[in-house]
């Protein structure tokens, strides 16, 4: 199968809706989408915050199917207090949340032997560099699909079900899109830098930010690599900031899978 082929509407990929036990204050809602054999490896997407979340859930699930039909098990939960999980929105903190994706993560572990993938998705991306450390070397490769470098871009993002807590907004404005640590032994990880760029010129060169994000990786010992795949412009006049803007744009993130997919095929 070539990377820029599809799989149709009768690729045999299960999706299943799940109450995923085993977390603090209750279970977590998570979709798995499966392959129909063993998977090669699991995808743990971590999603974006407020209303980029549901703007992103599109782009989301279509990549979940591609990885899915190519033998991934892929995972998407709802943290505490976001989407159909319990709580509300203004009793989330950021060590729940820490600790929501420290177990999403043994339970990404637990549907194959292969390798350990991170998936951050926005102010989504804040969050997987948060835990890498504690993980460790439970994850060979990381995505970061149009990685804010800092938190501070998290006070632009409307709310979505309500707003978060004063505390957990300042606590999240400290995360920065930095390197952990990696283990001295063993093969390093890959993480791969991906923004959608070109919205109106449909250029494929790599923004300043971007490169510097993933010069930091690169430099701390991680096989790093920044990529841009161009879309064509689709205005949404209701969009209020940048990550909405791409959200909406790009309604098709063809390109966007697709370097994902090339991204995972030479990291194995």
């Amino acid at each position: 199968m070539t990377l820029d082929a599809l799989p149709g509407p009768d690729a045999d990929v299960r999706i299943e809706a799940t109450l995923c036990e085993g977390f603090d204050a209750g279970h977590r809602m998570g979709i798995w989408w499966l392959p129909a054999g063993e998977p090669r490896g699991a995808v743990l997407c971590v999603q974006p915050l407020g209303v980029e979340r549901s703007m992103a859930r599109h782009a989301i699930a279509s990549q979940a199917w591609r990885l899915a039909a190519r033998g991934w098990a892929v995972l998407l939960i709802d943290l505490f207090g976001l989407g159909d999980s319990p709580g509300e929105p203004a009793e989330a903190t950021l060590d729940g949340w820490r600790s929501d994706l420290l177990r999403a993560a043994m339970l990404a572990r637990r549907r194959h032997s292969g390798s350990n993938v991170l998936w951050g998705v926005r102010s989504g991306a804040l969050l997987v560099a948060d835990v890498a450390m504690a993980l460790d070397q439970l994850i060979d490769l990381y995505v970061f699909w149009q990685a804010p470098a800092s938190g501070d871009a998290i006070a632009t993002i409307r709310p979505e079900g309500g707003s978060l807590a004063p505390s957990l907004l300042a606590d999240l404005r400290e995360l920065r899109m930095e390197p952990p640590a990696i283990a001295e032994h063993g093969r390093p990880p890959a993480a791969l830098f991906l923004e959608v760029s070109g919205l109106s010129s449909m250029t494929e060169e790599v923004s300043v930010p971007t490169c510097n994000l993933a010069e930091a990786w690169l430099e701390a010992g991680y096989l790093a690599v920044p990529r841009s795949s161009a879309q064509p412009t689709f205005q949404a006049a209701h969009a209020t900031t940048d990550g909405e803007r791409w959200l909406l744009r790009s309604e098709s993130l063809m390109g966007a899978c697709i370097a994902t997919e090339e991204f995972l095929e030479d990291a194995q």
